[in-house]
């Protein structure tokens, strides 16, 4: 049920209330009663003020939700007295911005407000939305002003926490990417640890490394977005600075290897157990939120990456120590490559110079090639396999001899072998110097071990210059490929429970709300029965007020879960709603071409482009200020496809749709989730003052049908 809908029934019921209480005292009287018992049975809190903003009336959902205040009660004591608060749950809701102290003020107001409510002794609160409307007498007078409250912690819980993963994974995508981009330099990597999790967590970052003996801890790069904490990081912090473990904080995470979380600490105990340097930015900067997580490695622990907030910021929390473990473990295997690489790229080329330096690093360059976690195979410029460490030999499970002289692709999955031997070629004709390549490789057993492979060209000594031959720094991702695959699946999951929620909030709404109404609807016909013809008309409109508050129940229950789509198939589902959308919004031209599905679709695909379907008509009542909408339906064995086009003012499409949810716009990006969910996607095409297109692609196998 729409809040906007519903508000203005209330208010027209109000305004029928009053009107009768100037026809008739006695009859005045009865209605009243007759109100009150209406609006008891809303499904929603409504409180009624006069025009100085008293409380002349609660139904009885605002009293359970607020308590029952004096109606001396004023409306700038609302926040205190209530427990409004902003959405840091921690400072109230400044009262002059209540959308109803606007309106009694002579502001308009469209837009229903999101508060987070928290009562006396409760550490976390409950978010509601209030909805605002002004009370007219008949000659158009404001007389006061009707609010309703809904609680909506369950849907705002489900936003926040998508925003949040959405941008989480997002964050981590972009760190992936400016990783690869950064290659093996070391001191740009150890820089990306410092600047990204300051920016995208927040904070002042600090990496801290462990030195080439192990023995100690340095100062490799620190940041903040804030350009005067930026000043004091430049002013005491020194690179390069070495300190014992047992100074510090980050010394006792690097020993143990666990994150630390200090959400709120004291300033001078903080710089009791902080390095000196760090005493004086403590101070300056008022620091008392700490969050410290280890850069491990294959090889053990390579440091750790600190971030730090004042007093007067929020302090971190489990979810910024989740995400910055994540930020970690990608950041530390950059690291460990970019060592890894320079330390056989100095090697091999020592080996490579002369005779005399090869029997020099002979022994320093077995130790490293044997040693080192990453798989490593020599190859000659043919592709055969001339030399492979252990690490390589345990991740396919094979023997050195089983190995050297095949050729590299005889390991690999078939699928990825073209594409591997294109590279290899490249590597020859076009002189590339090094290129990564992301593919499967087959274990001894028959598994598929998921690899990334850094391929790197050795280059002879001398006037030639040309190829001598080529290294592979081989990775086994299979893990990582898992989580990916999980992640996926997790996100199924939740799709799933969301359309789960829906059908349950639509039972919800048929058992209850609706039913109590109907109730009403009954008592109020056998009242008319016995009424005065006066008192009979005032109760035959508040009659018609809750057939229009049923019917947009029913509509909204539909809505929830479209009767027709599994029992009907996805064509007649899309009939049923364009006709109850044309019926509501006759003013729009609705042309339909449409592919007879038979059932033949999966269930998720139909219900996927249904709700395509149900958002893009949203949007273009809401946004789209249309004349003409035209919806496309066709499949063939392998795909479906849904468009929906219109010929509205248009808008300006982001690169990518995470910049809606940011815009606090979550349609069109939770239609592109549930398209990208089922391996599909979801293209949004338009312009200002043009049309806009809204097309899902999605794949699908017709035997895996049970229809």
């Amino acid at each position: 049920m729409e809040e906007r809908s519903v508000l203005k029934k209330a208010t027209k019921a109000v305004k029928v209330s009053q009107r009768t209480n100037k026809i008739d005292h006695l009859s005045g009287q009865a209605q009243t009663v007759q109100f009150q018992k209406l609006l008891d049975a809303l499904p929603v809190a409504v409180i009624l003020v006069n025009l100085r903003g008293r409380i002349q009336f609660m139904n009885r959902m605002a009293k359970d939700l607020l308590g029952e205040p004096s109606k001396r009660l004023k409306l700038e004591e609302w926040p205190q007295h209530f427990g409004f608060y902003l959405d840091d749950g921690k400072i109230l809701y400044p009262w002059e911005k209540l959308a109803l102290a606007g309106a009694l003020n002579g502001k308009a107001v469209d837009e229903s407000e999101e508060i987070v409510l928290r009562k006396d002794g409760e550490q976390r609160g409950i978010w509601i939305s209030i909805s605002t409307e002004l009370l007219r007498d008949d000659n158009g007078e404001i007389t006061g002003g009707i609010a309703l409250l809904r609680k909506i912690n369950y849907r705002k819980q489900i936003e926040l926490s998508r925003e949040k993963y959405i941008q989480q994974v997002e964050a981590l995508y972009k760190l992936s990417h400016i990783l690869a981009e950064a290659g093996t330099d070391l001191k740009e990597t150890v820089l990306l640890a410092a600047s990204f999790p300051a920016e995208v967590i927040g904070g002042m970052g600090v990496v801290t490394l462990v030195n080439s003996s192990k023995d100690k801890l340095q100062i490799a790069a620190f940041h903040d977005t804030d350009s005067t904490r930026q000043a004091l990081l430049r002013k005491f912090l020194v690179l390069d600075t070495e300190y014992d473990f047992s100074e510090g904080l980050a010394g006792g995470v690097v020993r143990t290897g666990e994150p630390l979380l200090v959400p709120s600490i004291p300033p001078e105990q903080f710089q009791a157990i902080s390095l000196p340097a760090f005493k004086d930015i403590i101070a300056e900067a008022h620091l008392s939120s700490v969050l410290i997580v280890p850069l491990v490695g294959r090889s053990g622990v390579l440091g750790a990456i600190n971030l730090f907030r004042p007093s007067d910021a929020k302090p971190f929390s489990s979810g910024d120590q989740s995400f910055l473990v994540d930020i970690c473990h990608r950041v530390a295997l950059a690291i460990e490559n970019c060592r890894l690489f320079e330390s056989l790229r100095e090697e091999i080329s020592r080996r490579l110079s002369t005779k005399q330096a090869l029997e020099v690093s002979e022994e320093r360059f077995h130790s490293i090639f044997e040693s080192v976690t990453l798989g490593i195979k020599v190859l000659d410029q043919d592709g055969s396999i001339l030399q492979t460490n252990p690490a390589f030999q345990e991740m396919l499970g094979y023997r050195e001899e089983e190995l050297t002289g095949r050729h590299f692709h005889n390991f690999l999955h078939p699928d990825d072998i073209t594409q591997a031997l294109r590279l290899f070629v490249d590597v020859k004709n076009k002189g590339v110097s090094s290129f990564h390549f992301e593919h499967r490789t087959l274990h001894k057993d028959g598994s598929t071990v998921w690899a990334k492979t850094l391929f790197t060209i050795v280059k002879k000594s001398g006037e030639d210059g040309g190829p001598a031959f080529i290294v592979g720094i081989v990775e086994n991702i299979t893990e990582q490929k898992r989580l990916e695959l999980e992640m996926t699946e997790l996100t199924d999951r939740l799709q799933n429970s969301m359309e789960l929620e829906r059908l349950r909030l639509a039972q919800e709404l048929h058992d209850n709300p609706m039913q109590a109404l109907y109730s009403a609807n009954y008592r109020l016909e056998e009242l008319r029965t016995k009424a005065d013809p006066q008192l009979n008309k005032a109760l035959l409109e508040v009659k018609n007020i809750i057939q229009d508050v049923l019917q947009d129940l029913r509509t909204t229950a539909k809505e929830l879960r479209p009767p027709t789509i599994f029992s009907f198939g996805l064509e007649n589902a899309i009939r049923s709603h364009v006709h109850d959308f044309q019926e509501q919004h006759p003013e729009i031209k609705v042309s339909l071409s449409l592919a007879h599905d038979r059932q033949m679709l999966p269930d998720k695909v139909r219900l996927t482009l249904f709700r395509v379907l149900q958002q893009s008509l949203a949007n273009i009542i809401r946004h789209a200020q249309a004349t003409e909408v035209r919806v496309r339906f066709l499949f063939d064995a392998e795909e479906a496809h849904l468009e929906v086009s219109d010929n509205g003012k248009g808008f300006e499409v982001p690169h990518h749709l995470i910049e809606l949810v940011r815009q606090e716009h979550y349609g069109l990006a939770g239609a592109s989730e549930r398209v990208s969910a089922l391996g599909g996607i979801l293209n949004v095409e338009s312009q200002p003052g043009k049309f806009t297109t809204v097309r899902a692609i999605i794949p699908f196998l017709l035997e895996e049908t049970d229809n």
